[in-house]
């Protein structure tokens, strides 16, 4: 079991939660959360993952949740991700691309 927990934990930088989508779907995680692993998009020397939803950059990782104790939430999150399969949260970087 501890080498799946090490693979998660490799793998929480590239699942993100995106705050504007939980506001706007009463707190839907399955709706707010994404999965990318494209290059950021870079502005004003911050590199930034838009939504692929809703484009809104207000956005973080499980990684970034996980570096600041958010362990609760945290573990909401990677609880309802475990349940679902990836390819429901998964944006291949050529989609987000074609929409910009």
């Amino acid at each position: 079991m501890a080498i799946f927990d090490a693979l998660r934990k490799s793998d929480r930088k590239f699942w993100f939660v995106c705050h504007n989508c939980m506001q706007q779907t009463a707190h839907d995680t399955l709706k707010s959360v994404f999965y990318y692993s494209g290059l950021p998009t870079v502005e004003l020397g911050r590199s930034l993952y838009p939504c692929p939803r809703c484009k809104s950059t207000n956005t973080v990782s499980f990684q970034t949740l996980k570096d600041e104790g958010s362990e609760a939430q945290l573990w909401g999150l990677e609880h309802t991700v475990s349940k679902h399969p990836r390819s429901q949260f998964e944006i291949k970087p050529a989609e987000t691309k074609a929409v910009q």
